[in-house]
């Protein structure tokens, strides 16, 4: 079932003279399946908005469902908020600063541990989760959290929100304070629970390049109010009015920019450098280019080696 968000408004101190309105009369649907980059700058309200999905913060104004579970301000009938949060996991920014308990089995199995679960059954479910984001438990099951990598200890964070197999993942900032390799790690890992466990992502993000290699959806959040929702082919028509909202046009979109100024129009679908290398070549090859391609250039480091276009006309070359 899907998320919806109906004239949600919300805001901190409310009713003193500190009010600050945080949500701004937000209406929204998130469909079963997709991946949700959302974007917005800092006191926009994408994560406020975030911590209504499962009941973190209750909701003052407006309403919303999940999964048949409806949030509003009304006291009855009352939501089952186990149900919600076993529904919804919440991943937030450097979760591994939340890790706790003494061993990695007993941090992942507190969740189950918590909604019932004998200790063996827990247990059982803490090492599969461990083994879906990548880690041996036999390994790392019996270590302090604490003892581990940073990357480990963020997989093991991670681990403790999908033990109870969320149908829906919400994680805010997941890549933060990570390098190249360990961002490409954690998002790579987040598609693959999205297929082999939570079918829904919400990711909120501050880098363009990279949401956009991952979501088939963006939500642009300014002022407390959805300022964009639409196609991402269409959004990136938005430049200026996104430069105001503090975000900036992916690369791939403004080199397809510069190329047309140049004379070769790569059409409407360039939204990341996947979409932009595909098009580069479709469009040498459209105009009869001598156009081979090599395997060595990576776009963004180790994730896959792409495709590069070389011309007869030099557009592109080995040294791009």
């Amino acid at each position: 079932m899907p998320i919806v968000v109906q004239g949600l408004s919300f805001a901190y101190s409310k009713g003193t003279p500190f009010e600050k309105k945080a949500l701004d009369n937000v209406s929204l649907t998130i469909n079963d399946g997709e991946f949700v980059g959302i974007m917005g700058h800092t006191g926009s309200g994408k994560s406020t908005f975030i911590q209504h999905l499962n009941g973190l913060i209750k909701v003052q104004e407006g309403a919303v469902d999940v999964n048949g579970i409806r949030l509003t301000n009304a006291k009855r009938p009352k939501p089952d908020l186990k149900k919600l949060r076993s529904t919804v996991g919440m991943v937030f920014q450097y979760p591994e600063y939340q890790l706790f308990d003494d061993t990695v089995i007993k941090d992942v199995s507190f969740g189950p541990k918590n909604m019932g679960y004998k200790r063996e059954e827990a247990e059982q479910m803490a090492r599969e989760a461990l083994r879906l984001v990548g880690l041996d438990p036999d390994e790392v099951g019996e270590k302090a959290p604490f003892e581990l990598s940073g990357g480990q200890k963020r997989r093991v964070a991670i681990a403790g929100v999908i033990v109870m197999k969320p149908k829906i993942l919400v994680l805010d900032e997941p890549t933060a304070g990570l390098d190249p390799y360990g961002k490409e790690q954690i998002l790579n890992l987040i598609l693959r629970l999205k297929a082999e466990c939570s079918p829904t992502v919400i990711v909120i993000s501050h880098d363009m390049d990279e949401i956009t290699r991952y979501a088939n959806r963006l939500i642009i959040f300014g002022e407390g109010r959805v300022a964009f929702d639409m196609p991402m082919t269409e959004l990136f028509k938005h430049g200026k009015e996104l430069e105001e909202l503090g975000l900036e046009t992916p690369t791939a979109v403004r080199l397809a920019s510069a190329l047309k100024e140049k004379g070769m129009d790569l059409g409407e679908g360039v939204v990341n450098m996947d979409t932009f290398t595909a098009a580069v070549l479709a469009k040498l090859r459209e105009r009869g280019e001598n156009v081979k391609e090599f395997q060595g250039i990576d776009w963004f480091g180790e994730r896959n080696k792409k495709q590069a276009p070389v011309s007869d006309d030099g557009v592109f070359g080995e040294g791009i």
